[in-house]
């Protein structure tokens, strides 16, 4: 017995040997909110949607260029007998005839109108950073829940190994006072074997449960985005009743305007609006301005040529031949669309119907949460109920307990009828442990669709 003990405490000790920093729910949140994955990689996605959103994305703003030319040549010119007027002209040959230009050039295209569209796909950029702000808020509030719900877990399984610590802690007092009787005579090997059995059944659920809340703390860790996924902590909140008189009325009114799905779709909902307004741009002319300068400088270079003819008068320029010009101008373009296959009017009628379809998905969410809400505040008003029996039931069970003790010293109870008290008192207490965390779970529901996470942590646009 006395190396089962030893094995016990040092599976404890290892564990409870680590570094141990305080931690909060408080404190957890704001690490998730900093270092989980998934809340960063929707953060970088805002970024881009508010990179996007400018009015050159629009088109509204002209586009300009700058284009240099060089074009660089060297010639060798022939030339036969040719006959012109009933006369013969002789040939002849002017080699390595060079020629150089450079023709600099700006260009400017403005679209200075179509309908609107720039101005409406501002708009439009404007909502898609809303709908991505809206998309984190989604991916912070399931977060926030999860962290939660990880934190009071491992709470939970805190407790419940503390309760399994007291539980072995009772066998083994009651295994060395039956010992201690059995070395006196006074108790017989049954009694000692039943005492024995009862601390290695024990010493086994402790165990067990020391297992349970490691991996409690593993998957919290997970969500703080810990480096040491081991990494152990003195949870300062603890698990705790907090009743609220919720009124199903107002939970729904507030749900209806600030649950961040409905918040998401009612802005998915804008974007299709907007893409009826963009698609009906097409049927009007539009407008484009080209503009810009064209400087060009080219010279011909004769100085090297080599002339073969009959002309013996012939010789090269002394100096190369230097041209320059300059040339400005600016166009009005304006075109009007009179008959493409219908396909502007297909696509208006197309987004006419997505925007249909988005009103029947902003009827179908409502609808959902409504009755999401319903089961979760009916969950929370059974769960209540539910916690104080089992807190009514743990209380008579700790009575008990305390009650049996006092008997089974004074031999008016067997070990039997105690050892059934004692476990009666253990699952007592985890049942009033398991209830007041599914009471927890049901409040944390609650908020998350009453949009009450965001609210009260923060959104996106906050950080």
């Amino acid at each position: 017995m006395k190396y089962y003990t030893l094995l016990i405490l040092f599976i404890a000790g290892g564990w409870l040997a680590r570094a141990q920093e305080p931690l909060s729910l408080s404190d957890a949140i704001a690490i998730g909110l900093d270092k989980n994955y998934d809340i960063r990689i929707e953060k970088r996605n805002v970024d881009v949607a508010t990179n996007n959103n400018s009015w050159g994305e629009a088109g509204i703003l002209p586009s300009i260029s700058l284009d240099l030319q060089s074009q660089n040549s060297i010639r060798n010119q022939q030339s036969d007998n040719q006959f012109f007027g009933g006369q013969l002209f002789p040939g002849f040959e002017l080699n390595d005839q060079r020629a150089y230009a450079l023709t600099p050039s700006l260009q400017v295209s403005w679209l200075i109108f179509q309908g609107n569209k720039a101005i409406i796909s501002k708009r439009r950029l404007d909502q898609l950073q809303a709908e991505s702000m809206q998309n984190a808020d989604v991916v912070v509030s399931n977060t926030l829940q999860a962290i939660i719900l990880a934190y009071y877990m491992a709470a939970l399984e805190k407790e419940r190994l503390d309760a399994f610590e007291k539980q072995l802690a009772l066998s083994r007092d009651r295994y060395d006072y039956t010992n201690t009787k059995y070395e006196m005579g006074s108790a017989v090997t049954t009694d000692l074997l039943l005492e024995e059995n009862n601390y290695l059944t024990d010493s086994a659920n402790y165990i067990n449960q020391m297992l349970t809340y490691h991996n409690a703390i593993r998957a919290l860790n997970v969500l703080l985005v810990s480096d040491d996924i081991n990494k152990d902590y003195t949870l300062t909140d603890d698990l705790k009743l907090e009743e609220y008189d919720y009124q199903y009325e107002d939970l729904e009114a507030v749900m209806l305007s600030e649950n961040v799905d409905l918040k998401k779709i009612y802005i998915s909902q804008s974007i299709l609006e907007t893409q009826v307004r963009q698609s009906r741009a097409d049927l009007f002319p539009t407008v484009r301005l080209n503009g810009g300068y064209n400087w060009n400088r080219s010279v011909s270079d004769l100085t090297s040529a080599t002339y073969i003819g009959p002309n013996p008068d012939y010789e090269n320029p002394p100096e190369p031949l230097v041209s320059k010009s300059g040339t400005y101008f600016a166009n009005f373009t304006l075109s009007f669309n009179l008959f493409n296959g219908g396909k502007v009017n297909r696509a208006i009628r197309n987004s006419i119907v997505q925007e249909d379809i988005g009103n029947l998905r902003i009827d179908q969410l409502e609808t959902s949460l409504k009755r999401s809400l319903s089961e979760a505040y009916e969950r929370y008003q059974i769960r209540k109920q539910l916690y104080g029996i089992n807190a009514l039931n743990e209380r008579s069970a700790a009575t008990n307990l305390s009650i049996s003790q006092e008997k089974f010293k004074g031999g008016t109870i067997n070990s039997f009828d105690y050892r059934v008290v004692q476990n009666n008192h253990l699952a007592a207490t985890n049942q009033k442990l398991q209830a007041l965390y599914n009471l927890i779970d049901s409040k944390v529901e609650l908020m998350r669709l009453t949009g009450g996470l965001i609210s009260e942590n923060g959104s996106v646009s906050d950080q």
